[in-house]
This record gives C-alpha cells, structure tokens and sequence, in this order.
C-alpha cells in the first residue's frame, strides 16, 4: 500500500513536542513528571505512526514553531534554541516561574505581537501545556481569527493545569489577564470535564461582555478537546493543522462578507416582514443575555457574543445544551428581563 504524502510542518511538529516533553521528563518530579511521562508516550506513539504512514524524507529540514495550536492553518515553526544550563536549579513545571517576562510594547499592548520569549522561558512559563498547545492557540469563530497567548501557568487549586492568558481577535486584545482553567468534571476523572474562564477585574473582558459567553465558552471547548487528545486513552487522534471547527461546524458554502451580510440583512427582513412567523410554532427558544439590545440583527451577530455562521439558506445559531446549529427564525428583545429569545430550527 502506497505511504501518504509528507507534511514537513506537521512532521516537525511532532518532532518537537517529542523533544520539549523529554526534557520535561527529565527536569520534573513527581505528578508532574508522571504527566510529561504519559504525554510523552502518546506522543512518541503518534510520531512512530506517522512515520509508518508517510514517505518522510531522508532529510528533513528542521522548522518548528513556539507559537502555534493543531487547529489552525498557519502552522508554521522557527528554529528551536538548544541550549541548557547545567547549573540551572531544578524548577517544578508546574510552578510559576519567579523570573517571568512579558516582551511588549505597552503603549501598543493591545496590539498582538509574536511572543519574543525563548524557548526556556516559554517551558519555564507554560510546563506541560506548552508541550500542547505551544505558547499561543489559534483557531477560526464567526469569521474571525483568535488567538489564546498562554502567558503565566499559575495555582492549580484542583484542576488539572491553569494559565493566565490573553485573548486577541483579528490580532486586537479583546480579553486582558484571564484565568483559563483545565478541570476534571467529577473529583478523581481523568478527563477534563470543565474549563475555567474567569478574571479578576471587571475591565478584563473588553469585547463580548454584553451578557453572552458563548464565543468564550466555544474557544474553551477547543482546548478542552486538544488536550483530551492527548490524555484520554479512549482517543488517539492526532489533532492536525487545518481543522478549524469540528465536522457539525463546517460551512458547506464558503461566502465572501458582502455575501454573508446580504444574507443576514435578508433574514432580518423576512423575520421583521412576519414571513418566518409560521415557521416559529415549530422552533425551540434559545434564550441569551444582553444588558443593552442591538439595532441590527448584523451588530447582534457581530458584538453579542454568540456563535454563528452564514449559508445560503440562513442565518445558523450555535446551541450549546443541543451542541448544534439552529436555523434562526425569529428573535425579540425583553427589556424587562435584559434577554434575548431566539427561536431557531
């Protein structure tokens, strides 16, 4: 049977996590190490696999990135430092690194800039997490590009790993100083089960703060999928770059903005003309927070902080209790209670 064609970033890829979680092996003790020791295994699984599968090269060059996830398409890698001090006292992974730097302009802080970091610093920083994720999390919501910077690993208090991040949209911060927290759902699981999202100031949310935390809690669910990937014996799939959303997400149709908008200003029109009320007998409520309403069906898609997308057909709403989309067909505004009902097919 004739092998599969290389990818050389995503062969690298896994090259490099290998090498990361071999020196966390090394430097770690404890639960600590036990957890780099399992990753480890899986992940060496995973390269072994790959190279049984693909025609790889007698010579691959070496292209590794400190700022990239599985689920995004630009998956690009730079040279790896490989340097070690042997005089470098022992440091628990999961311990927050005392010697902490954030390499930014702060007068453009809002700004997205590459993480400057080394390669030690970011190991130091992120521990186990950084052997998944990298230091950033990139992915595609609502026609936008995120991406979770993991800054600082701090107190674990029961779950399983937790970092301070922050969150980028279209490269301009949108979440300052968050608390992103891996928990197992039940005292005891091995897998993650919850996710934190949580902060210490009221100004840490800059955008999507109007009541509505399903984009948020969209974008946790990504994390909490890759890194059950890795841990949770029952999945062994190898998360590759390119899969953006899970396959009940995908867009069957690919539209332009104008399009898109074309669209979503069409819904609003039949909706507000009463040409989709018959179909509301038979559409489930989907009820939503929002302090202040929106005057445009396109604003609320935008600033609400719902997750959606766009096909020729209609406007689609995600439903996190029914974990799929809903055809919208319908939506008022209750300034009494400060909700939103949307009804959805």
């Amino acid at each position: 049977m004739s092998k599969l064609q290389h990818n050389p970033e995503e062969y690298s890829s896994l090259k490099h996590r290998v090498e990361v979680l071999k020196s966390r092996v090394e430097l770690d003790v404890g639960p600590e190490q036990e957890a780099a020791r399992r990753l480890l295994a899986k992940v060496e699984k995973k390269l072994r696999d790959y190279e049984e599968t693909h025609e790889i090269p007698k010579q691959t060059t070496q292209n590794y990135s400190t700022t990239s996830s599985f689920d995004f398409w630009d998956f690009f890698w730079d040279e790896p430092k490989q340097q070690e001090d042997p005089k470098r006292a022992y440091q628990n992974s999961w311990d927050p690194n005392p010697n902490f730097k954030w390499h930014v302009h702060f007068e453009e802080d809002k700004k997205y800039h590459e993480d400057t970091r080394t390669e030690e610093e970011m190991v130091n920083d992120l521990g186990i997490l950084y052997a998944i994720f990298g230091s950033t999390y990139r992915t595609v919501l609502n026609y936008h590009i995120f991406k979770i910077r993991f800054k600082k690993q701090i107190g674990k208090k029961g779950a399983f790993y937790r970092v301070c991040s922050d969150i980028y949209e279209d490269d301009i911060r949108i979440c300052k100083d968050i608390n992103i927290g891996f928990w197992p759902f039940n005292y005891g699981d091995d897998r993650c089960g919850d996710m934190e999202f949580s902060c210490m100031s009221s100004n840490a949310t800059e955008k999507y703060n109007n009541g509505c935390s399903s984009l948020y809690t969209k974008l946790l669910d990504g994390l909490k999928d890759i890194w059950n990937s890795y841990f949770d014996d029952r999945n062994m799939l190898l998360m590759l770059p390119g899969a953006v959303l899970g396959s009940d997400d995908q867009i069957s149709i690919q539209l332009n903005a104008s399009e898109r908008k074309a669209i979503i200003d069409q819904t609003e029109n039949d909706i507000d003309s009463g040409k989709m009320r018959c179909f509301e007998s038979m559409a489930y409520k989907l009820v939503i927070m929002a302090y202040k309403p929106y005057s445009v069906l396109s604003k609320f898609l935008d600033e609400a902080g719902v997750v959606y997308k766009v096909e020729s057909s209609g406007v689609y709403i995600w439903n996190y209790s029914k974990r799929n989309f809903g055809k919208l067909v319908g939506y008022e505004y209750d300034r009494a209670t400060c909700r939103y009902c949307l009804h959805l097919l």
